[in-house]
């Protein structure tokens, strides 16, 4: 393999010269490299993580991913071996209200603030989910709290005074050219268990007034609605709308094939991106019923109703239902509807985030994390969630660390993924032979798209290690040939002993120039222990917890790359 010199940062001569003035120093036009971050954090001010025992504000979790220090336990402190370059803090819309009403001194007596009070004793996780989580999030059709039934206008100034000390706190973070902190927070609908989750980024200081949440905008619609009213009224305000957790979707929230047009072309413009992995799972693909698939076997948690089932559990036309909502069964998806209605409306970059809920976003390595927020600093009750992991982050390729260059990067998708590791991948294409050695005209990135092509695209793709040698590369090929949707799995590298640096050309040898169709690389590294399998080690109990002792193999993802004839 050739060196794989792009992703090795080099400054050339022209790159000494003074930056032009609303530009970072050594900005060079057009060289872009790649910045790190978690779209997906939760603080204190999110009630679950609150309720089990989060204490760290917007503002300490701004703190630990610049490389501060952060107590998560008795004896219990953590670091960033590397800093994040960007971060957005993404608490619970839908509870703002009730955790600045009852944390507030003239409302904390009030009987339905008895929970969350020292008056009753700081109670478990389980019951604030009782009390407060279950019963709103998860109805079709939400109420709002009792409190909030007594007095409309108090939650609704607390609402919106919550949201402002968020972006209060963001705004102190955030550093132009040395760190980006986006505004944001989470919509967080999960009707009968099933998530529907989006997280809400903002370009800029122009927000939504008041955030949108499931209680008052209780469906997809609604929220890209109220997204497009409020922003209409904010000068500059522009957002994106993320889904998450799509692998404990149960085939809701992506009904592509029944949407009018005009709701089809305000979902491609909030919904540009989805989040492949986190720490509650892998949601990239999931096999087809009876005839499993190692490709799919990744961190994979099975739900329905929020529990987690075998495949035999489920009949067929209910195994098929859970696959729809996988990233790739989306991307599949939504070549279908792009040859009846010329939109693809699942036109969707990838990222990848943790959901941290301990206000420790970027906390991703294996050999660190010590389970999720309900077990920090306890080995048997971080056991008793194997099936979750430290989750992902997004690597985002921009000329700058900025709010706007990011989000632009964002918005045009020229992103990928990890499962955690920071291994940096790139994947782009052309009409012309592309090679390792010199780049030339015509290249279409991640993210992008190519038409009316006579002949099959080639294709450039680029991996650079972190601290584990790559051990293959392959290409995921989606298209709709011949009226029938399909998927292909297809090795373009391999080297089993391990390789640091990767670049490697291929040209798709059976492509139909009719076919709508989509391609992007997930790649590989040798495998490694899992957190578990650390965690259990570092007690020397893993005789204790059957299954712990195991292996991971880490990967990166990058955005598609569409052809639409």
């Amino acid at each position: 393999m050739k060196p794989f010199t792009f992703l090795i940062f080099i400054v050339l001569a022209n790159s000494l010269l003074a930056a032009e003035d609303d530009h970072c120093p050594g900005y060079v036009k057009d060289q872009k490299q790649v910045y790190w971050g978690d779209l997906h954090v939760h603080s204190a001010y999110s009630l679950d993580a609150w309720g089990y025992g989060t204490i760290s504000t917007p503002a300490e979790a701004y703190a630990f991913a610049k490389g501060g220090t952060l107590n998560l336990a008795e004896e219990t402190a953590v670091r960033l071996d590397r800093p994040l370059d960007f971060m957005a803090v993404t608490d619970h819309a839908e509870w703002f209200d009730l955790l600045y009403i009852c944390t507030d001194p003239g409302w904390s007596d009030d009987p339905y603030c008895n929970i969350m009070t020292d008056k009753a004793g700081r109670l478990t996780g389980s019951a604030v989910f009782t009390e407060y989580v279950i019963p709103t999030i998860t109805q079709a059709n939400p109420e709002p709290t009792e409190i909030c039934l007594k007095d409309q206008a108090a939650c609704d100034t607390a609402r919106q005074s919550q949201w402002r000390r968020i972006q209060e706190q963001t705004n102190a973070a955030n550093s132009p050219c040395e760190f980006t902190a986006l505004h944001g927070y989470e919509w967080s609908a999960t009707p009968d268990y099933s998530h529907n989750h989006r997280n809400i980024i903002f370009r800029s200081n122009a927000v939504t007034r008041d955030p949108i949440d499931y209680l008052r905008y209780p469906n997809p619609l609604a929220l890209w609605q109220a997204l497009e009213k409020q922003c209409q009224s904010e000068t500059g305000c522009e957002a994106l709308a993320i889904p998450h957790n799509t692998n404990m979707g149960d085939g809701k929230s992506f009904d592509v094939e029944t949407e009018s047009d005009d709701v089809r072309l305000l979902r491609a413009r909030y919904e540009k991106l989805v989040e492949i992995h986190q720490e509650k799972g892998s949601s990239e693909c999931l096999y087809t019923f009876g005839s499993p698939d190692e490709d799919c076997s990744f961190q994979t948690y099975l739900t329905l109703n929020s529990k987690p089932k075998q495949a035999s559990e489920f009949t067929e036309t209910e195994w098929q239902k859970m696959r729809s909502t996988y990233v790739r069964a989306l991307l599949t998806r939504g070549l279908g509807v792009y040859s009846e209605s010329g939109i693809n409306p699942l036109q969707i970059g990838i990222i990848g985030s943790t959901d941290n809920h301990a206000a420790t976003g970027g906390f991703a390595d294996e050999d660190q994390w010590l389970g999720s927020v309900f077990g920090i600093g306890d080995i048997d009750r971080a056991m008793t969630r194997l099936h979750w992991n430290p989750g992902g982050i997004v690597g985002v390729w921009a000329e700058e660390n900025t709010r706007s260059v990011i989000f632009d990067a964002l918005k045009a998708r020229e992103v990928f993924a990890t499962s955690g590791p920071r291994i940096q991948v790139k994947l782009e294409a052309s009409a012309n032979s592309l090679s390792c050695e010199v780049n030339s005209g015509g290249i279409t990135p991640m993210g992008g798209e190519m038409t009316k092509l006579a002949d099959g695209p080639s294709f450039r793709v680029q991996a650079l290690y972190d601290s584990t040698p790559l051990e293959s590369i392959e290409v995921i090929k989606g298209e709709l040939r011949n009226g029938q949707l399909r998927e292909q799995t297809i090795g373009v590298w391999q080297k089993p002993s391990g390789d640091l640096d990767v670049c490697i050309t291929w040209k798709d040898p059976d492509f139909d120039s009719k076919a709508p169709a989509f391609w992007y690389a997930r790649v590989l590294e040798a495998p490694t222990l899992r957190w578990s399998a650390h965690h259990c080690r570092r007690e020397n109990r893993c005789g204790d917890f059957p299954g712990a002792e195991t292996t991971i193999q880490e990967r990166a993802w990058s955005s598609p790359i569409w052809y639409l004839p």
